[in-house]
């Protein structure tokens, strides 16, 4: 375990905790980062002993749980 994971886990327990959102449990986060060259690259972040398998299933399910929202936003159907 990084010190950068068990500090984010932290951080997103916290806030959870404040906005009674409930326990974290496991988290993937995933920011875009600039540089110090002002390029930019994605850094996917997981908390601490979270399987990829786990990873990529939790990213997936929040990919199918914004793509119906926002192709009806789009298109208009407010169903």
């Amino acid at each position: 375990m990084s010190e950068l994971t068990l500090d984010l886990e932290e951080a997103l327990a916290e806030v959870l905790a404040a906005h009674e959102r409930g326990m974290l449990a496991r988290a993937v986060v995933v920011v875009e980062v600039l540089d110090a060259d002002g390029e930019r690259s994605l850094s996917v972040l997981t908390t601490p002993e979270v399987p990829e398998w786990d990873a990529l299933g939790l990213c997936r399910y929040a990919v199918l749980s914004i793509e119906g929202p926002a192709a009806a936003f789009f298109t208009g159907d407010d169903e």
